[in-house]
């Protein structure tokens, strides 16, 4: 029978507990630093979250790795549960993702500099940020692929949450890109809107964003137990929780 939930251990519950809270604070800081930064004239917050590429103060990259190290510790809790249920493929598809996101962090907190040592403007992309441009390019095409395979996989093999949380895999960045593409639209083919309406809708989508980047982790943390009920004993084949 599909299992509702994973069975951990109470070690790797407290560790959840404490990269699920991380996680939320990290990201709250890292928004925070977006609205507090000084923007570009007319640019948003919204766009510089989204943005492929920006300059990464210490700060930022502070901000970066500790994000990604609590995401790391939760998809590797993912990654056993999945491992002793038998999903290699799966598995796999976990591994994938996180050495991707490792691979987009470290780009993304690469230094590339648009001033040159006399402090001239660069006229134009230097060749090592037309390459870091293309590798966060791939890296991302590849990103929504495997949260594609990661979250039909866990949809057809489990239910309860799961279920769920497969199904935030790759819906919450869905409906993040359908929100940039939006915020995008309206910057930039939307006529008489003010640059007050232009950055209060800014506001928003970041908002938006923000939810919908940590749902699928709250899905993932409410689909792991460290109790097994009475019902998924009955229902559920044993070795999937051991």
């Amino acid at each position: 029978m599909k299992i509702k939930k994973f069975l951990v251990s109470g070690f790797q519950g407290e560790t959840l507990n404490w990269a699920i809270g991380l996680l939320v604070a990290f990201s709250l800081v890292s928004m925070i630093d977006h609205w507090t930064g000084t923007p570009n004239d007319g640019q948003s917050s919204f766009v510089e979250a989204f943005a492929t590429m920006q300059s990464a103060s210490v700060i930022q990259i502070a901000e970066a790795v500790l994000l990604l190290a609590t995401q790391l510790t939760m998809w590797e809790v993912l990654r056993r549960c999945l491992h002793k249920s038998g999903h290699f493929f799966l598995q796999l598809a976990v591994i994938v993702l996180m050495v991707l996101s490792l691979l987009v962090t470290g780009v993304s907190c690469y230094p590339v500099s648009d001033v040159t040592a006399d402090g001239n403007l660069v006229p134009a992309m230097s060749h090592t940020e037309m390459v870091l441009r293309n590798i966060l390019d791939n890296s991302y095409i590849a990103i929504f692929f495997t949260n594609l395979f990661l979250g039909i996989g866990l949809i057809r093999k489990f239910r309860g949450m799961i279920r769920l949380y497969g199904w935030s895999v790759f819906v919450c960045p869905l409906l993040t890109s359908l929100c940039n593409f939006v915020y995008l639209y309206i910057y930039n083919n939307v006529g008489g809107v003010t640059m007050t309406a232009i950055q209060t809708y800014g506001t928003i989508f970041t908002l938006i964003g923000f939810v919908l980047s940590l749902l699928p982790f709250i899905a993932l943390r409410a689909s792991m137990t460290t109790e097994i009920t009475e019902e998924e004993i009955a229902n559920s084949d044993l070795n999937a929780y051991h």
